[in-house]
């Protein structure tokens, strides 16, 4: 009896489960793999980082609109910050006579993905 209760109920949640992730798959794997991305968003919250790096993708992570984080790093990096475009979502540096344009995309409605460095 004890054995039938525990693969009904062990059944029951990975049906629920599966039909969660049927339902907000879009949601889920909007940049593919969403491993990294938790991982990432972990580390920002148990760590009390501002900004993290999404493994090696060379993707930065940032809360929401708060573009302090990587703007601080380009500028140790040597980079000026020129302007944030949010219409065609840019931020716009300059070095020497070299402008950069790096993209970001907000991801869920938390967070930010800056791609490229």
């Amino acid at each position: 009896m004890l054995k039938s209760k525990v693969f009904i109920i062990t059944a029951l949640i990975f049906s629920l489960l599966s039909i969660f992730i049927i339902k907000k798959r879009e949601v889920i794997f909007q940049e593919g793999n969403p491993i990294p991305l938790v991982v990432a968003i972990s580390k920002m919250i148990f760590q009390d980082k501002e900004m993290v790096e999404v493994w090696k993708d060379e993707e930065y992570l940032v809360k929401q609109g708060e573009f302090a984080p990587f703007i601080e790093m380009m500028d140790r990096d040597g980079w000026n910050s020129v302007e944030i475009i949010k219409n065609a979502n840019h931020l716009v540096f300059e070095k020497d006579n070299m402008t950069k344009s790096i993209s970001y995309k907000d991801y869920t409605r938390y967070y930010t993905i800056i791609y490229s460095y």
